[in-house]
């Protein structure tokens, strides 16, 4: 008779290891088995082919865009060139996963989809450090091709404001041209036969009461400063005290004129740089969104290109065999 002897669960040998050690050393190993030539390979051929792409899209571009007619460059963006730009990365990611998966050794070629999928990751994050770096040299460039006034979100505005600030300095010059006129015109009308001496006092008072009456610092004291511009005309321009009351409404109207004129080129310089600023916002909206989904696609394709690359090597060598019997 044999004897069994009867044996507790509590006695049975338990393995000291986890359950889950075996999927992380087969996590483990296939990161230990890509092959980073090949994934180097993989981004330059990558890179590369989406360079080719960039210069003829920005050739293409650069025919159509037109800066008499088009804001600014991003927002002249259509549909049609935003696809050609998502085409070209999802192309270009595929090939360079297909070459990382093509270059992978025979060995490790069950991880060629690892292969395309880190080709995809080093190109989306040296295309990012590219533009980062690049894309102010870039637009400072295209804003000089284009007048200074045309690149990429806020400069538009900051270009118009730049427009508008011109038209204010002109606007000035216009002001301090009348404020000149004025005296002049009012120190002319002095008697002749006066001393230099008398004239060129004459001018300093009446300029400076001209520019005490148009200051705008000074609107609380207009009526004031009205009274003592109509008194320096009287004395110092000898005019009667009517004539001086006419020659500072019609200055006033000049002036106000000028006022108005201003502020109505102001107003449209804001204007054009809220309606610049809303169309490349919405077109950076568009952009990035577009940029999202075809980098997510390109993704897929990178991998997949590494998937097919690797099936086109093992083809590649069973044809070699063959040959070789």
């Amino acid at each position: 008779m044999n004897f069994i002897p009867s044996v507790s669960p509590s006695e049975l040998p338990v393995s000291s290891a986890p359950y889950s050690t075996s999927y992380y050393n087969n996590l483990g190993h296939a990161f230990r088995s890509v092959s980073w030539p090949a994934i180097f390979a993989g981004l330059i051929a990558a890179i590369a082919l989406e360079v080719l792409f960039m210069l003829l899209g920005a050739g293409l571009g650069f025919a159509i865009y037109s800066p008499l007619t088009d804001a600014t460059p991003i927002a002249s963006l259509g549909a049609g060139a935003l696809i050609v730009q998502g085409l070209s990365a999802v192309v270009s990611l595929w090939f360079g996963g297909w070459v990382a998966g093509r270059f992978t050794p025979a060995g490790v070629r069950a991880t060629a989809w690892l292969h395309g999928f880190i080709v995809w990751s080093a190109a989306t994050v040296a295309g990012v450090l590219f533009v980062s770096a690049g894309a102010g040299w870039a637009l400072g460039d295209l804003s000089k091709i284009v007048g200074g006034g045309l690149s990429l979100a806020g400069q538009p505005a900051a270009a118009i404001a730049s427009g508008a600030a011109d038209i204010t300095r002109d606007a000035l010059k216009q002001s301090d041209g009348a404020f000149a006129s004025f005296t002049d015109e009012a120190v002319g009308s002095r008697p002749a036969g006066e001393t230099a001496n008398t004239s060129i006092r004459a001018k300093r008072e009446v300029g400076m009461a001209v520019a005490r009456f148009f200051n705008p610092m000074q609107e609380e004291n207009r009526d004031v400063n009205r009274t003592a511009l109509v008194k320096v005309l009287v004395e110092e321009a000898g005019l009667s005290e009517a004539a001086a009351n006419k020659a500072v409404a019609d200055w006033t109207a000049t002036y106000e004129r000028l006022k108005t004129d201003l502020a109505a080129a102001k107003d449209a310089a804001e204007a054009k740089a809220r309606e610049a600023a809303e169309a490349t916002a919405k077109a950076l909206a568009i952009l990035s969104l577009g940029y999202f989904v075809a980098f997510a696609i390109g993704a897929v394709a990178a991998t997949w290109g590494g998937c097919h690359g690797a099936k086109c090597a093992r083809t590649c060598e069973i044809r070699t065999t063959r040959v070789a019997e």
